[in-house]
């Protein structure tokens, strides 16, 4: 193997995408000097320090989407957005203020791949500088966990919006929360595994009571048992955590009743919708009219579909350690290696991300991107989310943020497949640019219309702690020096 310009020692070439000249300025340029010309450890141990600092808030849970001011990264406020267009509701949500969404969406997902990712720098260097930005980030979910304790609901992770409890979550937020935790568990003191396996506990328990069912914006319809895509592996993984650290036989049992309901493992999120479009069941969605999807000639529109392989890799690992009978080691292969097949799917190898938007055909599985379409009025913006009101060529930093912890886990997990991935996973680090660490990016500046261009000043809830596990990772498995 031979060390790249980059300092990353690859056992493939780096891919090669096409030159960018036609960037913008990013936000969070200033606050990165020559970032990309930096080695990827340096980049690595800047992303952590300031996504570190700028989560940080004085109720110790952590806000996932600091905003990028002139003056710092910080918590938003409703100043930062006056004059643009602005939403009350998320989905049938209703937030006390508009900084809840920024603050808070998705701050147990960040708690938990913040807790990931110190703990893997941890196991990598030893450094307990990590050991103690994972306490941080476990301490901001242990405030969550007790919010559902408090409110009579143990088990339960409501989404902390105005930093209290609140009755509204997704399956994603519990993928991320036992993805903390797990990777924690190893390094925690005895105190703190002790605290875990009762959580861990009182998570399954929850879930197996409400029958997997997840209360947010259909009040409780949403069942992610019977949503046998990625979200099923999650509830299977939950379960099966909560029976490797008990011994307890009824977990073991949930782990199976949940698994008949999944198809994740012999079908990714794409391959379920071109099954409905050769079947003949496939029925125009909202996005597909948004986008403009050519569906009378077997063309849907992808809004967040293949992004959740990293549910899928990092669900499907946990349930092997767990019952690797009943989930042995040439399965866990054989999913990965599905869900990593759309890593080509929506990714543009110019500027090195992947859009939120763009049309894919049910035939060959080929894609196209959107070019801007017209805004829809604010009564038909799709869940009431202004960024949902058109699309076009916007790029979705979280995107990138899954992909690259999925290569990471297929490096380990699958030999036939381990170069790729590593190739993947260091082209990443060498080509990492500032703005590549935002929730939302707009690389030419014409993608993102002006009344909602405030988007693009947020750091992204996944990307920087995603980007440090992936490089502490690579260094644990001698994919890098």
């Amino acid at each position: 193997m031979a060390a790249t310009s980059a300092g990353v020692l690859s056992p493939l070439r780096p891919l090669r995408g096409g030159e960018v000249d036609n960037e913008v300025a990013s936000p969070l340029d200033a606050f990165l000097p020559a970032f990309q010309h930096q080695s990827p450890e340096e980049k690595a141990r800047r992303v952590e320090q300031l996504a570190a600092l700028s989560r940080r808030h004085p109720s110790g849970i952590m806000v996932c989407m600091p905003y990028v001011s002139g003056d710092g990264l910080r918590p938003v406020t409703e100043a930062d957005m006056a004059g643009m267009d602005q939403f009350s509701f998320n989905f049938g949500h209703h937030f006390k203020s508009i900084t809840d969404f920024f603050n808070n969406e998705n701050s147990i997902t960040s708690s938990g791949s913040h807790l990931a990712a110190q703990s893997i720098r941890y196991q990598a260097s030893g450094e307990e500088g990590a050991l103690a930005a994972a306490r941080s980030a476990y301490g901001s979910l242990r405030r969550i966990f007790q919010f559902g304790v408090d409110a009579g609901v143990p088990g339960f992770m409501g989404k902390p919006f105005h930093f209290e409890y609140s009755a509204h979550t997704t399956g994603d937020q519990y993928l991320h929360l036992l993805w903390g935790l797990w990777s924690f568990l190893p390094v925690a003191s005895a105190a703190e595994q002790a605290e875990i396996r009762g959580m861990l506990k009182a998570i399954a328990d929850y879930q197996i009571r409400v029958d997997y069912t997840i209360f947010n914006r259909s009040g409780g319809k949403w069942n992610n048992r019977l949503d046998g895509s990625d979200y099923n592996a999650i509830m299977a993984a939950l379960v099966a955590a909560a029976y490797r650290v008990t011994g307890e036989a009824k977990y073991r049992e949930a782990y199976q009743f949940v698994v008949r309901s999944g198809v994740w493992q012999t079908r990714a999120r794409l391959d379920a919708i071109i099954d409905q479009f050769r079947q003949g069941s496939y029925q125009a969605k909202r996005w597909d009219v948004i986008a403009g999807a050519r569906v009378d000639q077997g063309e849907f529109a992808h809004w967040e579909q293949i992004q959740h392989c990293q549910f899928t890799a990092i669900a499907a690992s946990i349930i092997h350690e767990c019952v690797p009978d009943l989930f042995p080691r040439e399965e866990l292969r054989r999913v990965l290696a599905l869900w990593w097949t759309d890593h080509v799917v929506g990714f543009d190898p110019v500027h090195w991300n992947y859009l939120y938007w763009f049309l894919v055909s049910s035939r060959d599985r080929s894609w196209r991107p959107v070019e801007m379409t017209r805004r829809l009025p604010r009564e038909e913006w799709f869940g009431g989310h202004p960024m949902l009101s058109f699309a076009s060529k916007w790029v979705y930093g979280d995107c990138l943020a899954r992909f690259q912890w999925t290569a990471l886990v297929v490096a380990r997990h699958c030999p036939d497949l381990r170069d790729e991935a590593a190739a993947f996973a260091a082209t990443t680090l060498q080509r990492l640019r500032p703005r590549h660490l935002l929730w939302i990016s707009d690389p030419d500046g014409r993608q993102v219309p002006a009344e909602v261009n405030y988007f693009t000043r947020f750091l992204s809830s996944e990307m920087p702690e995603n980007i440090v596990a992936s490089y502490w990772e690579g260094r644990r498995l001698q994919l890098w020096t």
